[in-house]
C-alpha cells in the first residue's frame, strides 16, 4: 500500500454510508373532472370555457383577447404577475403535447394559476428545422379547447423565441 492509500484509508475509518431512501415515483395527477349538481353531468374546464377566444395580433407569435392592453402584455413580459407554473414540451410528439397542455391548464384553472410559462423550443432539432411544436402549441392557444381561458399569450422575454408566456382568465 502506498503513503497515500494508507492515508487516505485513515482518514476514512470512520466515515460511514448514509443511508438513502429510495425515490418515490409520484403520478401527476389527473385532470379535476367536475360533476354539475343539476345535470350530473361530468365536465372539465375545457366545457366551461368562455366564449371568448384570443386573436393573433400584429406581433408575431403574440394573441391577445379583446380588453387586453399593450400596457398588461408588456407587465405580463415584465413578470407581473409572476410564473405560476412552467412545463417543458421538448420531444413531445403534438398528442402527447395537447395532453400535456391540457392537464396543464386543468391544474391551473383548479388552482386558479393566472401565468404559465411553456417552453416549447425553437424547432433547432427538427428535421426540415421548422418550429413544429411552437407552431401548434400557439395555434391550440387560439384555438384549442381551453382558448377561452387564454387572455394573452406572448413570447417569453429573453428565451430566444423558445418559450411563451400565457395569461389566463380568473375562473369564477
Amino acid at each position: 500500500m502506498s503513503g497515500d492509500e494508507e492515508l487516505f484509508g485513515k482518514a476514512m475509518q470512520d466515515v460511514r454510508r448514509i443511508e438513502v431512501e429510495p425515490r418515490r415515483v409520484v403520478e401527476k395527477p389527473k385532470p379535476q373532472l367536475r360533476q354539475d349538481i343539476h345535470t350530473g353531468h361530468i365536465q372539465s374546464a375545457a366545457n366551461s370555457a368562455p366564449a371568448h377566444r384570443p386573436e393573433s395580433s400584429a406581433e408575431p407569435w403574440s394573441m391577445k383577447a379583446d380588453g387586453v392592453s399593450a400596457e398588461r402584455l408588456r407587465q405580463l413580459g415584465a413578470g407581473r404577475p409572476a410564473i405560476d407554473a412552467e412545463t417543458d414540451l421538448h420531444g413531445m410528439t403534438r398528442e402527447g403535447m395537447y395532453g400535456a397542455l391540457s392537464l396543464l391548464m386543468e391544474q391551473a384553472l383548479e388552482r386558479g394559476w393566472r401565468v404559465l410559462s411553456l417552453v416549447h423550443g425553437r424547432g433547432l432539432h427538427s428535421e426540415d428545422g421548422r418550429a413544429i411544436l411552437k407552431d401548434a402549441v400557439y395555434e391550440w392557444l387560439r384555438d384549442g379547447p381551453y382558448a377561452g381561458w387564454v387572455l394573452a399569450a406572448i413570447p417569453k422575454p429573453g428565451a430566444g423565441g423558445g418559450s411563451a408566456l400565457v395569461l389566463l382568465r380568473r375562473r369564477r
